[in-house]
């Protein structure tokens, strides 16, 4: 028999490739005719999981991202609905309540983004973001689809952020260490129902409560004790008074009542002695027994009271009378009261003349470099030597001046104090010496008053870069309403060529986003913060949050009122490098300046060679 030929089975090989090749081209041709299954492709590759579901929330079909989610396989979830799976223990629902659930797409409920609470199968809690949306499928059939997303970080981050701003809030309008309102949070309470007519107005009496021998608690028993008893009067006080009624303190050992619907001076008077008596009781503190006092001067609003200011004022000279008297009890604003205010009267007369003469002098403070000891810059105090009463501080005849609008007075006579002391340090080799004036209120508020102090530098031949204005932080955020005019004023100064500070910065008017959005130079750290930081935990962790703030953004920040060498240290620690205060020192007469400077760099030298 002779061998098959080998020919049949080649062209049938031949055939069997041509046929597979076409096929493989008309595949290729399909394919290129048929537009990819984005739909499909979005739903498997997102990160969000995706259910359907028919209206009675049986899962019919689950994307992988939904199974990664609930941390179940494919057979789990479907023919399930997820109330029986996904809830956590306090919310599970029984089985009739699953039974009797049913999308309703006419809700506009579903139309909106909702956050649930949900659980995984590993007992995992995580928040979930759920997006509702109704199709109708081909089978005539409305089915649900829910698109799910693991918003267990934005929820989180939300709920920090809350904490933190409620937080920022409490300590805008409350003392840290007593808990009770702060003076900013007393002025909008005050003026909210000054506000009032008088017909309607509600009968509002203050009482102005000053802690009898508090120095000398602190002197004897150290720090810890004067801010236990500043918290055993607040705590005491507190439970004196009624829910509607309002403590604050607003100065170290000073605390001011606020009570509503006062019917007379004697309900007044009454309340004032029963915190008077309750204050007596001894307390505890480290295991000795404390005794305490307190003088309380009170007011009643009357129909001519307009302003919160003339209310302190009058309760203030009660307080005076009080102490006068050997303190310890309580007096009210009367006749008697009203004509010591004639006095004062003569007192602010005698200021006015003061201002328009040009009696002011000023005396200058020292910023010094914590690190090198080295002097940054002096800082112009008002001063007035009084023909009967001596040298007077500004805390003295300031407050009045500001009543009288005198203020503005007060502006040019220290930016010409400033601008002599400046020529004075450039004459005598100190050119890196800044000098810096406390600026009024009025200069935020009056464009021309603040464009004549630009003409008196140019008479000395100054620029207004040489000069620095601080401003206090309750003048520029300490109002009911500050308004944008405020801001505005300050952009003005800087525009005029100033560097501005904000003074008292962290004494509870400003937040951080307000000084951010000023073009402010930088910012001196509130006294009282600097004064406690020794002894309550809350004043450092907040100077050490506006020195890092102040760092973080570039300004130049300056701790004021250091009286030790403690305080220095704690600041510097802190990462603050510029201190002012009586620890360095007191403010001098501005003839004295250049004398102590040489005195100062020949004790360093002495230092240095020894």
């Amino acid at each position: 028999m002779s061998p098959a030929s080998p020919l049949p089975l080649l062209i049938a090989v031949l055939v069997c490739g041509w046929v597979a090749a076409l096929l493989v081209r008309s595949r290729q041709r399909a394919r290129r005719r048929t537009p990819p299954d984005f739909t499909a492709m979005a739903c498997t590759s997102t990160n969000d999981g995706i259910v359907v579901q028919t209206l009675d929330g049986i899962i019919l079909w689950a994307n992988p991202a939904y199974l990664r989610l609930m941390r179940l396989p494919m057979d789990r979830v479907v023919g399930r609905n997820p109330l029986s799976f996904c809830l956590p223990d306090a919310d599970r629902m029984t089985r009739a309540q699953i039974a009797g659930f049913r999308y309703d797409p006419d809700d506009p409920a579903w139309r909106k983004l909702v956050v649930v609470r949900n659980r995984r199968s590993d007992g995992s809690l995580f928040w979930n973001q759920l997006n509702a949306s109704f199709h109708l499928a081909s089978d005539g059939r409305t089915l649900a689809t829910l698109v799910c997303r693991d918003v267990s970080e934005q929820v989180e981050q939300d709920r920090i952020l809350r904490d933190t701003t409620a937080t920022l809030a409490h300590l805008a309008t409350h003392d840290s260490l007593t808990g009770t309102a702060n003076r900013a949070h007393l002025s909008t309470f005050v003026a909210d129902r000054m506000a009032l007519a008088p017909a309607i107005r509600p009968g509002l009496g203050l009482l102005h409560i000053d802690m009898d021998g508090f120095k000398a608690i602190n002197d004897r028993h150290g720090h810890a004790a004067g801010d236990a008893a500043l918290k055993h009067v607040a705590r005491t006080i507190g439970h004196h008074l009624r829910p509607t009624d309002l403590l604050a303190r607003v100065g170290g050992d000073e605390f001011v009542a606020v009570c509503t619907d006062v019917a007379c001076d004697a309900e007044l008077l009454g309340i004032g002695q029963t915190l008077c008596d309750a204050v007596r009781t001894p307390f505890r503190h480290d295991r000795m027994e404390l005794a305490l006092s307190v003088s309380v001067g009170a007011v009643r609003a009357g129909p001519d009271d307009a302003d919160t200011d003339r209310l302190l004022q009058k309760s203030d000279f009660a307080l005076y009378a009080v102490k006068r008297a050997g303190r310890g009890a309580v007096a009210v604003y009367d006749s008697a009261l009203h004509a010591e205010a004639q006095s004062r009267d003569l007192f602010a007369a005698q200021l006015q003349h003061c201002i328009a003469d040009g009696g002011l002098t000023f005396y200058m403070q020292p910023t010094v470099d914590l690190v090198t000891g080295h002097v940054r810059g002096f800082e112009a105090l008002a001063r007035w030597q009084h023909p009967t009463r001596g040298l007077l501080h500004p805390a003295t005849f300031l407050p009045l001046a500001r009543e009288l609008n005198l203020l503005a007075g007060v502006d040019l006579a220290a930016i010409d104090a400033a601008a002599d002391l400046h020529a004075r340090l450039r004459a005598t080799g100190h050119d890196g010496i800044r000098v810096s004036i406390n600026g009024s209120h009025v200069l935020l508020s009056d464009r021309a008053h603040a464009e004549r102090l630009p003409a008196r530098l140019s008479a000395r031949g100054l620029k207004p870069q040489d000069i620095h204005i601080e401003l206090a932080e309750r003048d520029v955020f300490g109002s009911v309403d500050p308004g944008a005019h405020r801001f505005m004023g300050i952009s003005h100064l800087v525009g005029l060529g100033f560097n501005v500070l904000i003074d008292g910065f962290g004494a509870g008017y400003a937040g951080l986003l307000h000084v951010d959005r000023l073009a402010v130079a930088g910012f001196k750290v509130e006294k009282a913060l600097i004064r406690h930081l020794a002894a309550a935990p809350a004043c450092e962790k907040i100077t050490a949050m506006l020195l890092q703030f102040g760092r973080d953004k570039d300004l130049y920040c300056t701790a004021s009122g250091i009286e030790t060498a403690e305080q220095a240290a704690i600041v510097r620690s802190l990462g603050g490098s510029v201190g002012q205060g009586n620890h360095f020192a007191r403010a001098m007469p501005a003839e004295d300046v250049i004398g102590w400077l040489r005195a100062r760099s020949s004790c360093q030298e002495l230092r240095h060679t020894g």
